[in-house]
């Protein structure tokens, strides 16, 4: 059974802001350190709460409804991300394992990879790198899933990333509300909850609701779902982190405010993955060998996505983000190949 906790709180899947009555005598310096210290409460958490709820995801004209669970395990975070839209889809995630679930046509087709990252949207951020590339200050109040709220405005210093604004729970600092707008205020995406639970949930419970006992992983769908016999499954191997002197590729210049925060590569196809990010927004860069003399070369939207593809010698050069096309260019720009 999972270890439970009523403490504080810090990391789930990206964030959100919003409430606070900020007086005519405030300073705007005030305000940012205000809003400062609402963003290092939120990274406190979403990691350390048991929280569970539905929230809809709106991403260029699409729109999703999703429920999620939350739960600090004996050895870390298990989640479970349910689409209550469209194809049945789950994907469920523990410390070392992310199993992703759709029902096609009555089939199970069933993904397991090794762990990256988090599912849920309310994910912790580095304040103080934010402060290099955006002004953070205090919004006024608003009501979120009846929950009153903190509003916290990011506004970009530049023209290589969206705005943010975030609404954070003004008892618990979970996230409420991410919207993301570009320099015209035009929304490029919205993660709104209509309602969550602060609770001693028990995605244990995940196996009785269908039945089976005595699972080593009671998280791990695709076992049970395996057993069952009613499951195609996929297992993808471990991406291997890359030293500098392991690569073919040269950072030469990235955009600014943007560092590289993992490199990895898979062994069986050569395959390379960058991720940088500037503290918030995040962009990843993935370099292939090219199976054929056809390439993916222009720029595309996938919603609020943006998508960038150019072919670099034998390579395949895909960068995906949710920031500017301005952006993308310039990253595609600063990846070079050299031989040592």
């Amino acid at each position: 059974m999972a270890n439970r906790r009523s403490k504080p709180v810090r990391e789930g899947f990206l964030a959100l802001l919003l409430f606070l009555s900020v007086t005519g005598f405030a300073t705007e310096e005030n305000s940012g350190n205000e809003a400062v210290q609402w963003l290092e409460r939120m990274n406190k958490a979403v990691i350390s709460m048991d929280y569970e709820g539905h929230f809809v995801y709106q991403c260029g004209t699409s729109l999703e409804a999703m429920r999620l669970r939350h739960q600090i395990g004996l050895n870390g975070p298990l989640e479970s991300l349910s689409s209550l839209t469209g194809v049945p889809r789950e994907v469920v995630r523990d410390s070392e394992s992310i199993t992703i679930i759709t029902n096609r046509n009555g089939k199970l087709h069933i993904t397991q990879q090794p762990a990256a990252g988090k599912l849920s949207p309310l994910k912790s951020i580095q304040p103080e790198k934010l402060l290099q590339n955006y002004r953070i200050t205090l919004g006024g109040s608003v009501r979120i899933a009846g929950r009153p709220g903190v509003v916290i405005n990011l506004v970009p210093n530049d023209s290589l990333r969206y705005g943010y604004r975030l609404t954070l729970d003004k008892l618990s600092a979970l996230p409420l509300d991410l919207t993301v707008v570009d320099d015209k205020g035009n929304i490029q995406s919205r993660i709104m909850f209509t309602d969550i639970k602060i609770t001693d949930i028990d995605l244990v419970s995940l196996q009785d609701s269908v039945g089976t006992t005595g699972m080593e992983n009671p998280l791990m769908l695709a076992n049970l779902e395996a057993n069952m016999g009613n499951a195609e499954i996929t297992r993808k191997p471990a991406l291997a982190p890359v030293q500098p002197n392991e690569t073919v590729w040269d950072l030469r210049s990235l955009p600014s405010g943007f560092d590289l925060v993992r490199h990895q590569k898979s062994p069986q196809t050569g395959l390379e993955h960058f991720v940088f990010s500037d503290g918030l927004a995040t962009v990843s860069a993935y370099l292939e060998p090219l199976d054929s003399e056809k390439a993916f070369e222009g720029y595309t939207n996938l919603g609020s996505v943006r998508v960038l593809g150019r072919r670099l010698k034998d390579y395949q050069l895909t960068i995906v983000g949710e920031v500017p096309k301005k952006t993308l260019k310039l990253m595609a720009a600063s990846i070079q190949y050299h031989k040592s």
